[in-house]
């Protein structure tokens, strides 16, 4: 779709989803970006999305490095004057002049529109207020006193990752798993019966899992598991018996099938990924490690009508240069307006206490705009917490930090499709589903 002959004026905030939605509705041809002192870096990813979305589109930053002049925001009289000597003189100047000029007063402090509203003979004004999934379209009244309504107008769904890249530097995305690529039907099923075999306490899977977490995450820096593949006899593998039950090598199988080089065995030894795997051989470790929840988690929403378009999965994400600061956003979901991050958790370790997990989640504070956070439990880190009778303290510590913790299909769905005020609260006396 071409651009339309517009300039259209936004005020950049910490907050700046709006104006990019407004911006793709409007598909203007000059977007006119006031900046203050302390919104620089928001207005560089702003323009940075705008110019990836509309490739034609001119962005102006009208910020202290591109006009000299300071501007804070908050003073009435201040704006006043910055809008009078910079603002004003650009819109009267060509090739502005010549197209219609509008402004959309959605960000910014009060002071900036108080003054913005009637500096100037807006073609139209534009609006978007907060819960509202749609764009207030106001001109001035015929009785010259105040405003009129021109209608609304629909917002385009935003993808999240550009959601992110509002709120960070750097946002990348590694190539998806191979074992989803490759495996995609076999792995889906084995997800799904994994959820259900640790909902029903099966023993075997539990055990497998204990010896796998042992050598993949307690003796992670073990040299002796550093290395590319893992050969050990049955007994150190096992811790003690020296052949494997068959209901433990039933789940091996079902393992080995994903990628049949990756996992061997014979009476004496069992061949596996080692901590330094490469491809494959670290594509099975990953999924085993916990990529087949959130595999499973994806398939759930996609089974209850999310669009896939509306979910971006591992996103990762980071401020600056500073490699220290990127985080991985497990599952971000943007849709109607409303953007929602949820953590996954398919394992517990030992030695990890469950107010870390609260707190990998809740520092990600507002670093990505306004959004609802949840945490999703897999049966087994869940069984633990009640087994420890953790599970009530451990909730009300989520609550206390805006995080919703989910632990089911029915409530993942219900969280992604209406936020957290939706979902029930569980508690360590519920059954076991």
């Amino acid at each position: 779709m071409d651009l339309q002959p517009l300039v259209y004026v936004c005020v950049v905030s910490g907050f700046n989803l709006p104006e990019l939605e407004s911006c793709l509705a409007r598909r203007p041809t000059h977007v006119l970006l006031i900046v203050s002192d302390s919104f620089q870096r928001q207005a560089d990813r702003l323009r940075g999305v705008l110019e990836r979305l509309l490739p034609e589109v001119q962005v102006h930053i009208l910020s202290r490095d591109t006009t000299g002049e300071a501007l804070q925001g908050d003073s009435v009289l201040e704006n006043q004057r910055w809008v009078r000597h910079v603002l004003l003189p650009l819109l009267n100047r060509p090739p502005l002049n010549a197209m219609p000029q509008a402004l959309n007063f959605t960000g910014g402090t009060k002071a900036m529109a108080a003054v913005l509203l009637p500096a100037h003979p807006w073609a139209f004004l534009d609006y978007k207020a907060l819960n509202h999934d749609a764009l207030q379209t106001l001109v001035p009244a015929p009785d010259a006193w105040g405003f009129a309504d021109a209608g609304t107008l629909s917002l385009p769904e935003v993808p999240p990752q550009d959601v992110a890249a509002l709120h960070a530097d750097r946002v990348t995305q590694d190539p998806p798993n191979r074992i989803l690529t490759g495996q995609p039907d076999a792995s889906l099923a084995l997800a799904r019966d994994i959820w259900q075999a640790q909902e029903d306490g099966c023993p075997y899977l539990q055990e497998l899992f204990q010896h796998l977490e042992r050598l993949w995450v307690l003796e992670h820096d073990n040299p002796a598991y550093r290395v590319a593949r893992l050969r050990l006899e049955w007994s150190a593998f096992l811790q003690g018996p020296e052949h494997p039950s068959t209901e433990l090598l039933h789940w091996l199988e079902r393992f080995r099938a994903l990628a049949p080089p990756a996992l061997e065995w014979d009476e004496r030894h069992i061949e596996l990924p080692g901590n330094h795997a490469g491809k494959l051989h670290r594509a099975l470790r990953q999924w085993i490690s916990g990529l087949w929840l959130e595999q499973l988690a994806y398939h759930w929403l996609l089974e209850a009508g999310i669009t896939p378009d509306a979910i971006t999965r591992n996103l990762k994400c980071g401020q600056g240069t500073d490699s220290a600061s990127q985080r991985e956003l497990d599952l971000l979901v943007h849709r109607r307006g409303k953007t929602r991050l949820v953590e996954i958790k398919a394992g517990y370790p030992p030695g990890l206490s469950p107010s870390m997990l609260e707190t990998q989640l809740s520092s990600i504070g507002n670093r990505f705009g306004r959004m609802e956070k949840a945490l999703l439990l897999g049966p087994q880190p869940r069984r633990q917490l009640r087994q420890q009778h953790r599970w009530d303290t451990f909730n009300l510590r989520c609550q206390a930090s805006g995080i919703c913790l989910l632990h089911s299909r029915e409530m993942l769905t219900a969280f992604i499709r209406d936020g957290a005020a939706r979902v029930p609260r569980a508690t360590e006396n519920d059954q076991e589903n």
